[in-house]
């Protein structure tokens, strides 16, 4: 995280588990967290818990920190959100509401989200329930979207 872009914001809105709209003081602010890919809506009911989740995590804070990482090809900024309780990326992870994107961690990051991934699939929490999940990456692969 030395180095990255550190924005206090307020949120707008939960688009869905691992997208967030939020406000700066300068501007509306579309962000992808980082490291971490949540069920689609459709792959029911597991899209809808984890936006239930994220929505509920956030909830209680007027004001999110948002580090960010990158950008996205969709112009988005990809970023980890943290709160007074920690990394709500991570947290997602160890809870099983999300999976870890592995095909874009970075080193710095890639040890503590496969840890967290693995507490919940060990644990076989929410999306790890399942005996064979599909992840939300083939999900969007086999039902591309129509533009």
């Amino acid at each position: 995280m030395a180095g990255s872009a550190r924005i206090s914001a307020h949120l707008n809105h939960v688009k869905d588990g691992d997208t967030l709209i939020v406000s700066t003081d300068s501007k509306t602010e579309s962000v992808r967290l980082y490291g971490i890919d949540c069920p689609e809506l459709a792959q029911k009911p597991y899209g809808d818990q984890a936006r239930s989740r994220i929505r509920n995590l956030l909830a209680p804070y007027d004001t999110l920190k948002i580090v960010a990482v990158d950008r996205d090809r969709h112009g988005r900024l990809v970023a980890e959100v943290w709160v007074a309780d920690g990394c709500i990326n991570t947290q997602l992870l160890s809870e099983g509401y999300a999976v870890a994107y592995v095909r874009h961690l970075r080193d710095e990051f890639r040890d503590r989200y496969l840890s967290a991934e693995a507490t919940a699939r060990e644990a076989r929490l929410n999306f790890w329930q399942q005996s064979h999940p599909e992840m939300p990456w083939d999900y969007r692969r086999r039902h591309p979207r129509r533009t």
